[in-house]
């Protein structure tokens, strides 16, 4: 489904050549649960944003559902990310001024969807990750695994085949962590693909296959 060829990434700073990636061959199947891990700086998150299609790569080709992303218009690739593609983040990214039910439905705000069912698809998730009872609150008010949980039900309203996660555990305790992994457990057992980026070997350890990126390049 997923698919880095040799895909190598650099920047310039002042009169240096900064490698980050430097040909990564990456293959995940439909519906796999993958970690990717790494030493900080690594590029770990240089290739969450690539496969989200946040960012652009050098050299290379990366293949979705036999589509290649590098390839598309802008337009294309915007559109993949709001239907194809759920992004969570250890920062949680929530809208303060908004409430909850506000926050999940966001990326609904340009769907065909009917109201109704915009609606019910934003109750249903939200009672999935059982904050049903919180829709009316402000992310201030909630706990960092809340947030955590809501950020996660906004990743998935537009129904994505696939989630792609940025240390969605990282800042959460114990608890809250194995609440957040066994969500994602059902999410892989529904059918959802999962790539997820940690440094915990524990977090790691919950996903089908773990990956290690060193030196900018997959092992």
């Amino acid at each position: 489904m997923i698919e880095f060829r040799n895909v190598k990434k650099h920047y310039r700073s002042g009169n240096l050549d900064v490698e980050i990636l430097r040909g990564v061959n990456l293959h995940v199947k439909k519906g796999e649960y993958i970690a990717i891990m790494g030493k900080s700086g690594s590029g770990k998150s240089t290739i969450l944003n690539l496969l989200g299609a946040l960012d652009s790569f050098n050299t290379g080709e990366y293949i979705l559902a036999g589509r290649s992303v590098h390839k598309m218009r802008a337009n294309r690739r915007t559109a993949l990310r709001n239907n194809e593609i759920g992004f969570v983040f250890q920062q949680f990214h929530l809208i303060p001024n908004l409430s909850v039910y506000q926050n999940v439905r966001l990326p609904l705000t340009y769907s065909r969807k009917r109201l109704g069912r915009k609606k019910a698809r934003v109750h249903n998730l939200l009672d999935e990750v059982g904050l049903l009872h919180k829709k009316r609150a402000k992310p201030a008010q909630l706990s960092g695994g809340e947030k955590q949980r809501v950020a996660i039900a906004r990743a998935l309203v537009n129904e994505p085949s696939i989630l792609l996660a940025d240390e969605p555990t990282g800042s959460l305790d114990e608890a809250t962590t194995q609440s957040i992994l066994s969500l994602f457990d059902r999410l892989h057992e529904s059918g959802v693909t999962i790539v997820m980026i940690t440094h915990d070997i524990e977090v790691a350890n919950r996903a089908e296959r773990i990956v290690h990126l060193q030196n900018g390049v997959l092992l």
